[in-house]
């Protein structure tokens, strides 16, 4: 990442034309999680026209965003189900779950009820995704 952002520069940009200044953003916003405004920007985020500003999206929410943040990646991965981008995004934190042992799994089954029928079906698709590993 190149300059530091602020919040308000991070959320700005975040809505701008090239990806690696969105991408910049997300990466920036991480910083500010669990504040509402960075998070309501990084949720929108996985949904972002470049699959690379999804995968940042994905890492600062889990990384940084708590349970919150974990359980808005889940819920995305439930909803997009039949969507090849989410496995950009499944396979990045499965690098995290295997290679920087993050434990995405554990953390997400301890939520347990807090998980929505969409977070569930995204917790699904994930350990299936592990268990080909």
């Amino acid at each position: 990442m190149g300059e530091k952002l602020d919040r308000d520069q991070a959320l700005a940009r975040i809505r701008a034309s090239d990806w690696d200044v969105r991408r910049d953003a997300v990466l920036a916003l991480g910083r500010w999680l669990p504040a509402e405004d960075a998070f309501a920007a990084l949720v929108a985020a996985l949904n972002d026209a470049d699959t690379a500003v999804q995968q940042d999206a994905a890492e600062q929410l889990v990384r940084f965003g708590r349970g919150a943040g974990l359980e808005a990646v889940l819920a995305d991965f439930g909803r997009r189900s039949d969507d090849p981008d989410v496995d950009y995004i499944a396979y990045r934190l499965r690098e995290l779950q295997l290679l920087e042992q993050v434990p995405l799994v554990k953390s997400a089954r301890a939520l347990g009820s807090g998980l929505s029928a969409d977070g569930l079906a995204g917790l699904e698709q994930f350990e299936e995704l592990l268990d080909e590993s």
